[in-house]
């Protein structure tokens, strides 16, 4: 009986078998020594994805109570689709990468105001999840070793590589590709253990993104990997350092009410309008030839730049934001470089309110920005909402039905002379965002004035 019993004891003491023989091993590089007074571009992780081709085995797992590694059955790639939780891969990145410096925007601590931290990143990280090998044992309670129990649960290892993606905001493209890879070894049961011991490889893979050297050249240095192919790189635009005073002087060029029809030569005064693009887009209009643009406090969030596309998608350009104003939703921006070939466009300013019933226009890119942009619809004056409470805020509002959709914020409201009375802000909406002629925009005099902007 003392025999029985020390040989159970012996068995149930074997670690898990099989899978160092199995599961490839690796540790943690380097932490990046990023320095204290640097300003690392703001970056944010998007997706991830499992990119495992059908029918792949990513591993074993037994289920013997005590006895794990024997008999040990082929795991399918399916296992592991429930045991990804984007939400807490997400914060695991974001804690791994910010523990060595980085500036990692979109962390589920932030209760409020997320979509506004979220836009200062101009860099959108994605994983791919590319190979897994897994090793997992299932464990009951032993109750018939007392002093030997165990928790319900999964145990195990489990190593994957991972496939990263840097994603350029401002130039729409992929700037930088890497591989990194994670290992954990979970000795202790628990019965999310396949999740657990995904996210805990994932953050050593994440860990080993940031001491990647190109990686850190370019989020820290702003410098392209040299052995990146893509389109050319502006070094000097990566530089973190503002070009531009934020309280800099900026007034409307003098001009004089137009008295012409709006739609008399309008491609050209179409020309005045622009797309304001990050992950997301919206809507702005140029207001002098300088280069100072109208937009939303919406489109740009708590960013630094932001890009910004002309009419007809002819020029791809970097802004910098100057100023926001978030309650009244106004923002200032100017471009970094006008091009040669740009001739900026702006339009008078009228900055009495238009009157109820005059038809007015607005320019903007509804929805699908690789369509709509440059959209122009026509409607009327509805109302002069004075002091009405819209998006939480009391202020005032000129109230119109010319259609606007998601993406037209930002845009300016023009009246039939092409002068231009308002900047779009807001609407309400039916079933599945569908409009209903319930749109606010913000008088141009309290718009100027709320960014501290000169009108002649």
């Amino acid at each position: 009986m003392r025999l029985t019993f020390l040989i159970l004891l012996a068995i149930s003491l074997l670690p898990l078998t099989g899978c160092s023989r199995y599961v490839t091993k690796t540790d943690y590089k380097p932490a990046a020594e990023i320095p204290y007074d640097a300003s690392p571009t703001p970056i944010l992780f998007s997706d991830v994805e499992l990119i495992l081709p059908v029918g792949t085995d990513v591993g074993f797992e037994s289920d013997g109570g005590r006895f794990c590694g024997w008999p040990r059955y082929p795991v399918s790639r399916t296992v592991l689709r429930d045991a990804v939780d984007t939400k807490y891969i997400r914060q695991t990145f974001h804690d791994a990468l910010e523990a060595q410096g980085y500036d990692v925007v979109g962390s589920l601590d932030i209760a409020y105001d997320l979509e506004d931290e979220e836009a200062r990143a101009e860099y959108s990280i994605t994983a791919k999840i590319k190979n897994v090998e897994l090793e997992m044992c299932h464990k009951e309670p032993d109750n018939f070793l007392i002093f030997f129990t165990t928790r319900r649960g999964t145990e195990g290892e489990f190593y994957m590589d991972v496939e990263w993606s840097v994603y350029d905001a401002l130039r729409r493209t992929v700037v930088y590709k890497t591989k990194t890879s994670g290992y954990t070894k979970r000795r202790s049961p628990d019965q999310e253990g396949l999740t657990l011991m995904l996210t805990d490889a994932f953050e050593m893979a994440a860990h080993n993104l940031g001491t990647d050297p190109d990686f850190y050249d370019l989020i820290v240095g702003g410098v392209r990997p040299e052995n990146w192919k893509r389109q050319r790189f502006d070094k000097q635009a990566e530089n973190r350092k503002t070009m531009y005073d934020p309280q800099e002087q900026v007034s409307l060029p003098a001009q004089s009410l137009s008295k012409e029809p709006f739609t008399k030569n309008i491609d050209h005064k179409r020309k005045a309008a622009v797309m304001v693009q990050k992950l997301g887009h919206g809507s702005g209009f140029f207001i002098t030839p300088q280069g100072h643009i109208l937009t939303t406090a919406d489109a740009v969030g708590d960013g630094a730049r932001t890009r910004i596309v002309t009419a007809n998608g002819k020029d791809k350009l970097t802004a910098e934001i100057l100023r926001v104003d978030k309650v009244r939703n106004v923002a200032l921006l100017r471009l970094e470089e006008i091009p040669d070939n740009l001739k900026i466009v702006t339009l008078p300013v009228r900055t009495e309110w238009p009157g109820v019933g005059e038809d007015v226009y607005l320019i903007g890119v509804p929805k699908d920005f690789r369509k709509m942009q440059d959209t122009l619809t026509k409607g009327i004056i509805s109302a002069h909402r004075k002091n009405m409470k819209f998006n939480g805020v009391k202020q005032n509002y000129i109230q119109a039905d010319v259609e606007t959709q998601k993406g037209g914020a930002g845009g300016p409201l023009i009246d039939e002379n092409g002068n231009i009375v308002g900047l779009a802000v807001g609407y309400y909406s039916g079933p599945e965002e569908t409009a209903i002629g319930l749109n606010y925009f913000v008088p141009i005099a309290e718009a100027l004035k709320a960014l501290d902007i000169e009108s002649p």
